[in-house]
């Protein structure tokens, strides 16, 4: 199966910064306060060079092998197909942090309209961005940099009229940086590197990509630095105006009410806070079937699936899975802090698997290692790698330590039952091998 190769690196650029940005300002930033108060802005500094540590080997194996399901293919290639496949799996599962994007937009559309229904708003914003994405990826990129541009003035108009009325007093009381202590800041760090790190998932553009080669190892660094950027500064007139009581936990409406006059207080939610969600969710379309796509036409999982639309060229039918699963926390009425633990301490298991197929790359694709478009040695790629896997270790096990024992044991059965599968489904792959071999 190849899609077309439409995008460019603004397509991208804007695809990536959209994933990232979104939850990160509107809604984690309160949680973030909840947890460490004051050093909010620093727990997001730190998370973005964590995400970017995390994100370099891979950076580096999209220089040299861009594909559709870019992170799903570096896996099966370096690692095998089993453990290319239990990657993907874990992958799948943490989709369900869409529901995530369509609720934030829903508390936002909300502030502006109090007599909106959150579920039917949720539910609705994601049936708008499937609708986008089953009419062709092209269309849905060209729509995103529209959105990412109105984001962007919303965040600098916050920033703007806020960023001198901050007490930085506050920044440099250590009672008031870390009234939980380190673990406060470290879950903090925990929950923006959710907000931080989404950048790489464009990898599994490749194969739609112009220029993959090289704008792609861009597109997701300038990305990171960009939203940490917007996020860090935004989180300091956040932090930095109200009294803590009045904004922990709480969405930026709040502080925005107070900043800013009527009207632009009006365009900041309607500009910077539903067009931040919107751009997550019509990133996480754009890019979360892809590795799917792959997988089926591996065996993994029934070839129907992978089906395209012959005139959009769109897989209609992993986008309507990726709609149901988006759906179900929603209809369920789960709030947003479970879902967000609940997938990134998934995250944080499933991104070790590429930064192993990084640290084993230049030994199993020697020729391809050597051709990157980015230029790193075996030890430099080993020594991020590792440094990679110990940093999401740490990170792991903080969002294990939020979740209950439900959420814990729900987590344990599904691996359980993907080893299962893989196991039975590898064999089921190897007889028909077999007998074709035979004929």
């Amino acid at each position: 199966m190849k899609l077309n190769k439409t995008l460019s690196f603004w397509d991208v650029f804007a695809i990536a910064l959209g994933q990232v940005i979104g939850s990160g300002v509107l809604v984690l930033i309160g949680i973030g306060i909840g947890f460490t108060a004051y050093a909010v802005p620093f727990a997001i500094i730190l998370s973005a060079i964590f995400s970017i540590i995390k994100q370099l080997p891979v950076v580096f194996m999209g220089s040299a092998m861009p594909a559709t399901g870019g992170l799903y293919v570096y896996c099966k290639r370096v690692l095998g197909p089993k453990v290319g496949f239990f990657f993907l799996s874990l992958l799948l599962v943490t989709h369900i942090l869409i529901a995530l994007f369509a609720l934030g937009f829903a508390e936002y559309a909300i502030a502006l309209l109090p007599q909106l229904n959150a579920k039917y708003v949720a539910l609705g914003i994601l049936v708008t961005f499937y609708t986008v994405n089953l009419l062709g990826i092209h269309q849905a990129a060209a729509i995103q940099k529209v959105m990412i541009a109105l984001l962007l003035f919303g965040l600098s108009s916050l920033i703007f009229f806020g960023i001198l009325e901050v007490d930085y007093s506050n920044f440099t009381d250590q009672e008031k940086l870390f009234p939980d202590g380190w673990y406060g800041f470290g879950m903090a760090c925990v929950l923006m590197s959710f907000a931080t790190g989404g950048a790489y998932y464009v990898s599994e553009l490749g194969g739609e990509m112009k220029n993959p080669h090289h704008d792609l190892p861009r597109a997701i660094i300038y990305s990171t630095l960009l939203a940490a950027f917007f996020i860090a500064t935004v989180s300091i007139v956040a932090v930095g105006v109200l009294p803590i009581e009045q904004t922990a936990g709480k969405t930026l409406a709040e502080v925005a009410r107070v900043i800013l006059p009527p009207s632009l207080y009006t365009a900041f939610i309607v500009g910077a806070a539903l067009f931040a969600f919107a751009t997550s969710i019509n990133s996480t379309f754009s890019w979360a079937t892809k590795s799917v796509i792959i997988a089926c036409e591996d065996g993994w999982l029934p070839k129907g699936l992978a089906a395209v639309n012959k005139r959009f060229n769109t897989p209609h039918i992993l986008l309507t899975i990726l709609l149901v699963v988006g759906s179900i926390p929603i209809i369920a009425g789960k709030d947003m802090p479970y879902i967000i633990m609940l997938g990134s301490g998934l995250v944080f298991i499933y991104d070790i698997v590429p930064l192993l197929a990084a640290f084993y790359f230049a030994k199993k694709l020697p020729e391809i290692f050597a051709n990157a478009q980015i230029k790193m040695s075996e030890k430099t790629v080993k020594t991020i790698s590792v440094i990679g896997i110990l940093i999401l270790l740490v990170q792991a096990n903080l969002a294990f330590s939020d979740i209950d024992n439900t959420g814990r044991l729900m987590i344990v059965a599904y691996i359980i039952f993907v080893i299962i599968y893989i196991h039975f489904r590898a064999k089921h792959q190897n007889s028909i091998t077999n007998e074709q071999n035979t004929l």
